[in-house]
């Protein structure tokens, strides 16, 4: 990811990218992952903060029913088989199933370019997941959606497109 989309989420999201231990891979190699999942990861950040931060101001008001949530703090943000991998440590059940989603997500979703339609995999060897306009003469692709869908959105002019 470009340096200056990393310093952006930085910015935005300190209490979730913060050093925590310089054992841990984001804090030796931060985002490894190309641009085209930037607006995935900004709002899953923007869900995480959100969700923690009002949790546990419902804890101080109202501790019979809410519970506090330990503060995330992000151990590794990657590219492995094809979708991103979001490693924290803190959360709790439910930010766990919101990041395991996005994970899924993100297998639709060029991890280049952020576009949705027309998404690739290579069949054999290195999978990535990737615009077709990517591929390289000789590729063996399967693409993520079947032919039907793909033409029923080819068509759609209000099909979203998620760019940079």
């Amino acid at each position: 990811m470009r340096p200056e989309l990393q310093n952006y989420l930085l910015k935005k999201f300190p209490k979730l990218y913060t050093d925590c231990g310089e054992q841990k891979p984001f804090t030796q190699f931060g985002f490894e992952c190309d641009d085209g999942w930037f607006r995935l990861i900004l709002w899953l950040s923007r869900y995480l903060q959100d969700y923690i931060d009002q949790q546990n101001q419902w804890s101080e008001k109202y501790p019979e029913q809410y519970l506090p949530v330990k503060q995330i703090k992000v151990a590794q943000v990657k590219e492995k088989f094809a979708t991103l991998r979001f490693y924290v440590d803190g959360g709790n059940e439910r930010t766990q199933s919101i990041v395991s989603f996005v994970e899924y997500m993100s297998g639709y979703i060029c991890e280049r370019s952020g576009r949705t339609d027309d998404i690739v995999v290579n069949s054999k060897g290195w999978n990535k997941t990737q615009h077709i306009s990517f591929a390289k003469k000789g590729d063996d692709l399967n693409y993520v959606d079947d032919t039907e869908l793909r033409l029923l959105l080819k068509d759609d002019p209000n099909q979203l497109k998620l760019k940079i």
